[in-house]
Parts: structure tokens; C-alpha cells; sequence
């Protein structure tokens, strides 16, 4: 694994280099003031999303958004930064606009949900207010800038469950018999999966999963189309990521009759369906395409 080694003087300047991951891990070296930038682009205009670890003299983390005063999500961290040991945390954003930052354990110390979500491109670095530091940043290359403005640019179609409201109106479906199409987080994915008696089952690791808390495909006309081999159609719907920051698309199998709806994961080359509490693997099957620009070209995800 590759890591990017950069030294941070005492400056409130970022560091800025471009990122093509959704998740990542790093590692820094600094007394207090950490602070990461997340951002669309280098504009004085762009979204910004800004970490700081171990501020308020080592004692307090928060997230702040686009320069307001006030933090989005804030979290009590005393100690948490040391000007002789590594700190290692990483970082992971979705496409729904969840935003978390955990310990190397694995446990979440700052998560933010942003209703209005933006492409990351960019990652800056930086320690300040007297601190000066060494960060360890993870690279490597995932999901494409393409593939992810996309799944930016639709999140408005997804709609969180609301049990005491039930399935939205403008629900999607995806076979006449009352079956939907939702996603659901799971073990560090955002995963596509099917809604039957406002249960979403999606596949994963082998197995099926039924999910209570998910979000439902909303408000667009579709159409499915034969695919294969993990190839998936152009204007095939992004609809998540995998825990490893690979992104997913929505396909349907025909099974005895019964559609059942799950994750094409184009690097596996398979579509990962769940059934019978199991997660099964096909490689024909449906891909479903945003049908106001169906069209009947293939590309290379």
C-alpha cells in the first residue's frame, strides 16, 4: 500500500492534492490542530467540507461546512493528538451525504448527514495555531470523477423510510408484484438492494441482509436492459459504493418467476443478488437505466 508523506508547517494554508477515493486511511504526527480539507475544487467557490482533529488545545474535533462559524458535528477528543505518535483515523464519505471520521479501532467519532451533498476531488491538508505536523495519506485510485458526480447529482432521487409514512408515492418499482428498489449502509458500504413489505434486503459478504433503516428510489421513469459480465449500460443508474470504494449500479434477476433486485458490481463482474437469505452471484442479468437517456451503448466502468 502507498502512502503520501507531506509535512505541514504552522500555517492556516492547505496543502491540496486530488483524490479518487471515497475512503481513505491517514495517519498524523502533530501536537494539536490537524485540519483536513475536503473540497469539489481549488475555486474560491467550491463546497468545502473542513476536519479539524485535536482542536481547542487537543481537546475537542469537529466538522465544519463551506466556512461557517457554526460546526456541523462536533465530538469531545482529549488527547487525541501527539506531537511524538502517529494518530491513524480515517475518513469516509457516500454519496447519500454521509460523512464519518473514526479511529483506526473502527469506532465513529464525527459523522455528518448532508441533505445537500457534493462531489470530493480534493483533499487538503494543514496544522496551525502553533502546531506543525507529518501526515501518512492512503492513495489509491477507485471509483471515476465521472461515476461519482453522478451519483452526486442524483441523490435527490433517493428518499430516507419513514415507517409512520410508509413507501413515498413516487416510489420506484421494480416488477409489478410490490417489489421497489431501495439502498442501505452496510459493514462500510452503501449497498442497492430490493423493498418488499418495507423491508430493503440487500446482498453482501455471502449473505442476504434485511435493513429497517434505507432509502428509497424516487420520482424517475426507467427501464431495465440485458447486460452481463459486470458490463453495465451508459446512463446505468450509480446507485453506491462498496466498502472498498468500488461503485455499485442496480440489477434485477428473473428467478422462478420472481424479480429480485441487487448490486452490479462491475470490477467483480458479477451482479450480487439476494435470495433465500443467501447473497447470489449471476452474470446475466437486468440493468437498470435512467430512461429519460436509455440508450443501448455500453461503457467500461
Amino acid at each position: 500500500m502507498t502512502f503520501i508523506r507531506i509535512i505541514t508547517p504552522d500555517s492556516t494554508e492547505y496543502r491540496y492534492f486530488p483524490i479518487t477515493k471515497s475512503r481513505l486511511r491517514l495517519s498524523v504526527q502533530a501536537a494539536h490542530d490537524a485540519r483536513i480539507s475536503l473540497r469539489t475544487h481549488l475555486g474560491g467557490e467550491s463546497n468545502i467540507y473542513e476536519i479539524i482533529i485535536g482542536g481547542w488545545r487537543n481537546t475537542m474535533s469537529v466538522i465544519k461546512k463551506n466556512n461557517q462559524e457554526e460546526d456541523v458535528a462536533e465530538a469531545e477528543t482529549r488527547n487525541i493528538l501527539n506531537v511524538r505518535h502517529m494518530c491513524s483515523i480515517w475518513i469516509q464519505w457516500y454519496c447519500d451525504g454521509t460523512l464519518k471520521v473514526g479511529h483506526q479501532s473502527g469506532e465513529v467519532f464525527l459523522s455528518y448527514k448532508d441533505r445537500n451533498p457534493f462531489v470530493i476531488n480534493y483533499i487538503g491538508v494543514s496544522t496551525a495555531w502553533g502546531a506543525t505536523g507529518e501526515f501518512l495519506i492512503e492513495e489509491s485510485p477507485y471509483t471515476s470523477l465521472v461515476v461519482r458526480q453522478q451519483m452526486v447529482d442524483t441523490s435527490y432521487c433517493w428518499v430516507d423510510y419513514n415507517e409512520s409514512d410508509g413507501l413515498p408515492q413516487n416510489a420506484v418499482m421494480a416488477s409489478e408484484d410490490g417489489l421497489y428498489i431501495g439502498r442501505a449502509h452496510h459493514r462500510d458500504s452503501l449497498t442497492p438492494g430490493g423493498i418488499r413489505n418495507n423491508i430493503c434486503t440487500i446482498p453482501w459478504g455471502g449473505s442476504s441482509h434485511d435493513k429497517k433503516d434505507f432509502q428509497i428510489l424516487c420520482g424517475k421513469q426507467v427501464n431495465w436492459v440485458k447486460s452481463w459480465e459486470g458490463s453495465v449500460p451508459l446512463y446505468a443508474l450509480p446507485a453506491g459504493e462498496s466498502e472498498d470504494g468500488y461503485a455499485l449500479f442496480i440489477g434485477r434477476v428473473l428467478h422462478d418467476g420472481i424479480y429480485h433486485v441487487g448490486k452490479i458490481q462491475p470490477n467483480h463482474q458479477a451482479c450480487y443478488i439476494p435470495m433465500h437469505g443467501r447473497e447470489e452471484h449471476y452474470i446475466d442479468y437486468e440493468t437498470l437505466v435512467v430512461y429519460d437517456y436509455y440508450t443501448t451503448e455500453y461503457v467500461g466502468r
